[in-house]
């Protein structure tokens, strides 16, 4: 058993609303054992007698400790990944639960991560472990704020995936660091998985209290964010006081929250979630449109610190749709379609939809749920779905685990974002949340963005990560290592396709704190 080093929580703050006493950012003590395991289904451990030097293993966590001596604590330099395969060196005796090894192939650590490595024997096994790509896959837009899930294409080796829900999204607040990180709270991007689901979250060092605590009474929920005059006013109810006495917000990771593998600082995605917010289903996207505007902003950053953050509904259905094991891209991308959208017509405007999906436009999908108390703080606990819960049979009692029903208005048009950089990066409509580019037309040869997405597609055309180099510190690339310098051949595509107009800054937006 160890302890991490403290880590940020990249839970959302909307500390905003204290304007006499501001949240900063929360330190995370996380207590870990030598690897997260994937799943019950991984093998019976090994013992060391039956471990041979010069034999070859594959590990069955999805995030493994890679130690540079053969001691349990301070020497951690990476982290396998699930089906890593090492050779080992020497099996050591048997007062230590490590073996030394090399790295035959791995997708998280270098090989050459230093002299000599050592793992816990207890994740290896003689076989790789069989993992199915999953029905769905998710690509999260940075620049754009946008999480948009796709349904995989395998009807030929390079086809375009179909996309079934699109939202938005609050990233890591990219105006304020640490005195030492100026960029300690921007989201990473690259590849991730799910490694599971909680149901409704709290942090380790309970500075973020459960929006429902199994056993509590439902009065303790604060009220509708939406109930009060303004959603200012209604988001205040949610201040409330951590353990430790300190001014908080109740229930900051919402509903659900996905833990993401490999999840480390070193080789991970630095612990940065995909979660829920404050707030009740009927508020809808209040608590994210509350981290928007300029008013909000005038007192201090109410960004997450990290993680990437949707409204409860949103997070819900996802819950009910994406396993343990789904990908998560995460991309800092200009957005473009293959097929176009054409507008007609002055006074009265007619649009002609993307062919592909005129079925779907301003025609979401409705999805219900119930929101209940059963399997509150429990790994891959109760999904919100309503047909689910009716099809267990599983009782929804008003006034004891029934907390809220509702629908939930699934968009599956997709709407490629366009670069505005006459709008205020925190607006959402920037389409450049970490300004990585000038915004002036005169600099357009000089941009930063490398490529295109096209979200009709759920594919990447001539795309590659921002040069960290370039962006000075702005863009950081972790996680498995098929997405840091290279683009899973699934996700990518060439030809024509139709990007958005782009709006570069003018001479009016010199003094505006708004406009960028």
């Amino acid at each position: 058993m160890t302890k991490f080093k403290s880590r940020r929580l990249c839970s959302a703050v909307l500390s905003m609303l204290i304007a006499s006493s501001p949240m900063l950012s929360i330190a995370q003590e996380i207590s870990a054992v030598e690897a997260n395991a994937t799943s019950s289904a991984k093998p019976q451990a090994l013992q060391k007698s039956e471990l041979q030097v010069g034999g070859r293993y594959f590990i069955t966590a999805d995030a493994l400790n890679v130690r540079s001596s053969n001691a349990t604590s301070g020497n951690i330099v990476g982290k396998l990944s699930l089906n890593d395969e090492i050779e080992i060196i020497d099996v050591l005796n048997e007062g230590t639960p490590l073996v030394q090894i090399k790295i035959i192939r791995s997708a998280s650590v270098s090989a050459d991560v230093a002299p000599e490595l050592f793992v816990s024997k207890d994740y290896l096994s003689t076989k790789s472990l069989v993992t199915a790509a999953t029905k769905y896959f998710v690509i999260q837009n940075v620049a754009t704020e946008k999480t948009r899930v796709y349904e995989r294409c395998t009807e030929t080796p390079n086809c375009s995936h179909k996309l079934v829900m699109e939202t938005d999204m609050v990233v890591g607040r990219p105006e304020e660091g640490t005195k030492t990180d100026p960029h300690a709270f921007k989201t990473w991007l690259g590849h991730a998985k799910i490694s599971e689901w909680v149901k409704f979250y709290q942090d380790g060092q309970q500075h973020y209290p459960h929006w429902y605590k199994a056993g509590e009474s439902l009065k303790y929920i604060p009220d509708p964010i939406t109930d009060s005059m303004t959603k200012t006013l209604g988001s205040r109810k949610w201040m409330v006081k951590d353990a430790r006495g300190n001014t908080t917000m109740h229930g900051a990771f919402g509903w659900y929250a996905a833990k993401v593998t490999p999840a480390d600082d070193i080789n991970g995605m630095n612990y940065q979630w995909m979660h829920g917010t404050i707030g009740w289903g009927k508020d809808g996207a209040a608590a994210i449109e509350l981290t928007r505007g300029f008013f909000a902003n005038l007192f201090t950053n109410p960004g997450s610190s990290g993680c990437t953050r949707l409204e409860n509904r949103a997070i819900a259905y996802l819950r009910s749709i994406l396993a343990p094991g789904t990908d998560i891209y995460r991309i800092y991308a200009r957005e473009s379609t293959r097929e176009v959208e054409t507008i007609t017509g002055v006074f009265k405007k007619k649009v002609t939809p993307l062919p592909r999906y005129a079925h779907n436009f301003e025609k979401p999908a409705v999805w219900n749920y119930i929101l209940l108390t059963d399997g509150a703080q429990r790994s891959n606990g109760l999904t919100a779905d309503a047909q689910e819960i009716i099809n267990k049979a599983i009782p929804v009692i008003t006034g004891q685990n029934l907390i809220e029903r509702g629908t939930y208005d699934v968009d599956q048009y997709p709407n490629a974002a366009p670069l505005n950089y006459g709008k205020s990066a925190a607006s959402g409509d920037s389409g450049d949340r970490y300004k990585i580019d000038s915004g002036w037309e005169k600099d357009a040869a000089k941009t930063n963005f490398k490529g295109y997405f096209l979200v009709d597609e759920g594919r990447l055309v001539d795309y590659s990560h921002p040069d960290s180099v370039k962006t000075k510190g702005v863009i950081r690339v972790s996680g498995l290592s098929d997405f840091r310098t290279s683009v899973p051949e699934f996700l990518t595509t060439s030809g024509k396709h139709n990007p958005p107009k782009v709006t570069y800054r003018t001479e009016n937006d010199n003094g505006n704190p708004n406009s960028r």
